[in-house]
Formats: C-alpha cells, structure tokens, sequence
C-alpha cells in the first residue's frame, strides 16, 4: 500500500506541484476509508470530503460516522448534503454527477485544488468491461487516469485535477489493509443490487469471464494501458493545435479547423467538447464534424440539452437545459 502511494505521489509531482492540502472523497466505505487513513499515515495534509445523498435510509448515520472517524484521526472533514433527481442517466449515473458536482464547488470555494478518491485496480477493471460493452470506443476502453482533469463540469474547473492513488492495488489487498488495521467501515446495501449495472459486472460477469479465461483480468488491463498511452500522446498532440483553432473566447475557429486532417479535426473537437463538459461517442463525433465542415451557418445538436451555433465562422455552444440545484455544506 504504502510503495503504491508512493508511487502515484512520485508521478503527480512530476504533473503538478503538490497542493497545500488534498482532498479526499470519503464515502465511509471500505476503500476511501483505507485511502484516507493510509494517506493519514503517512503525514500528508487531508481534508476530507463526505457527500451525503440522502437516498438511503442510513445516510445520516453514514454522515456521523464519517464524522467521528475523522475527529479521531484529527482529519478536517466536511459534509455535504445534496438532492438527486431522477435523470437520463439513472439513479446511480445521477447520483454520481450530482456528488461531484457538490465536491467540485465546495473545492473551488474553499481554494482547493487536488480531489483523491478510492478507485483500485477492481473498479479499473469493472470500468474497461463496461466501455466495451457500451461500444464506447478505444478512449473509453483506456478507463482511468491515475492523474488528469476531472470528468464532470470540467469546463467549470479547468485548475481542478482528480487523482486515483489506489489503481494499481487490488480490492483484496484493501480489504487485508482494512482487517490488519482494524479500520471500521460502511457497508452500502446497494453495493449488492446486481439490476445495477457495473454491480452485475462485479459480481456475475468478471468471476464468470475469470472462470473460463484466468489470464482475462489481466489482459484486460494490460489493454486499457496500451489505450491509454496512445491517447495521452494524441492528447498532447491535441492541446498543441488548441491554440490555433480555439480562441480566447473559447469559441472554434472554424476556418483554422477545416485546415486539420480528418484526424485533427476529429480529435480537436473532441478537446474541445470536453473543454465545455460535453461528452458524445464517436458516431456523433463523426456526424458533428460533417456538419462543421459545411460553411453554413446556424444550429447544430450535439447531444440532448446542448447545440453548437455556427456564426461568421465560428462555433460555440448553448446550454438548453437549467443548471442543478445548489448543495447544502454541513
């Protein structure tokens, strides 16, 4: 635990300066509260952060152990409580966008600038099965960064970055950590609602898939490595051509992007999306640059609550859809 920690610290210094605190997502359950008290361990500043969702009955109990773990630890803690709607994106997808959301701006008000969550090597797994499954293509089929921009409203928090410390370590080896340790934990009953989805692939598919294939996890993520080098340097090559093609504005210069390969033009407004917060696969990608190439002007749909207008030559985009509601810091 403590080599790989070392580790990822070794590699974020060579990303970015370290922070004068990071924050770390602490849902209570077995994997951040091991992160946080290994991290605690080894005398880095922490402020831990606890969203409470107020979905599940026990939410508030969850909120004061947290709580009180942290006052034992002498770990500065704050927790939040949100509202989840029913979205596109269900239950869990939206529960997720709604919890970063809150982490994100607490952060930005509270001038910090590193989030840290638990994510391990299973959930790396989990996420490669999923992109696949959903036809996402070779960038999702990549799954996570150990260190990169954040996901969700990265458009809002472009100086924000989210670190994974806990990729290369197994969920049997969080768990050995947390019985050595003696560390009290959480258990979230959804965690075993296989209707869900990544929970069906924890718990159906991956031990039936290692069954008949014993050597697939490990394929598996040797895959989304190979990915996921060939899309940083592509991301490098991306943000030299930014300058270019995007303006001060923030709005696509159209005339500068026609000039890119098919390949540029493609990857530029990909960057370029996700510089707003838009994500959309690769078939709408596809379609999107047809459109753009075409010199007229007007509206262009990107995905559901988002367009692009085309205006003497350039691009930008509108926001159709109303912004959530506000968090309540506790």
């Amino acid at each position: 635990m403590k080599q790989s920690l070392e580790a990822f610290l070794s590699d974020f210094k060579r990303q970015a300066p370290l922070p004068a605190s990071f924050v770390v997502a602490y849902s209570g359950g077995v994997d951040s509260t091991v992160l946080l008290h290994a991290l605690h361990a080894m005398g880095l500043p922490l402020h831990a952060v606890h969203v409470n969702h107020q979905i599940q009955p026990q939410a508030n109990a969850w909120e004061e152990h947290c709580k009180n773990q942290c006052e034992h630890w002498g770990v500065p803690f704050t927790a939040l409580r949100v509202d989840v709607e029913p979205g596109d994106l269900g239950l869990e997808g939206q529960a997720r966008v709604v919890r970063y959301r809150a982490i994100f701006s607490w952060m930005k008000a509270n001038q910090h600038t590193v989030l840290l969550c638990a994510h391990h090597r299973d959930d790396q797994l989990e996420t490669v099965l999923l992109q696949l499954l959903r036809g996402s293509g070779l960038r999702g089929v990549g799954g996570m960064r150990a260190v990169g921009p954040v996901g969700v409203d990265r458009h809002l928090h472009p100086d924000l970055l989210l670190g994974r410390p806990l990729l290369d370590c197994s969920k049997a080896s969080l768990l050995e950590y947390a019985h050595v340790n003696r560390l009290p934990h959480i258990e979230d009953p959804s965690n075993n609602d296989t209707t869900l989805r990544r929970n069906w692939v924890r718990h159906e598919l991956l031990p039936n898939l290692e069954e008949h294939f014993p050597q697939s996890p490990k394929a598996l993520l040797q895959l989304a490595e190979f990915f996921r080098a060939h899309y940083s340097e592509e991301d490098s090559n991306t943000q030299a051509n930014a300058p270019q093609v995007v303006c001060a504005a923030g709005r696509l210069q159209l005339i500068q992007w026609r000039a890119l390969d098919d390949t540029a033009q493609l990857n530029t407004l990909r960057h370029w999306l996700l510089g707003h917060g838009v994500r959309c696969g690769k078939l709408k990608l596809i379609e999107l640059a047809r459109q753009l190439r075409v010199t007229k002007g007007g509206i262009r749909e990107v995905k559901k609550g988002w367009q692009v207008k085309v205006s003497r030559q350039q691009a930008h985009l509108l926001h159709t859809e109303p912004e959530d509601k506000a968090i309540e810091p506790r």
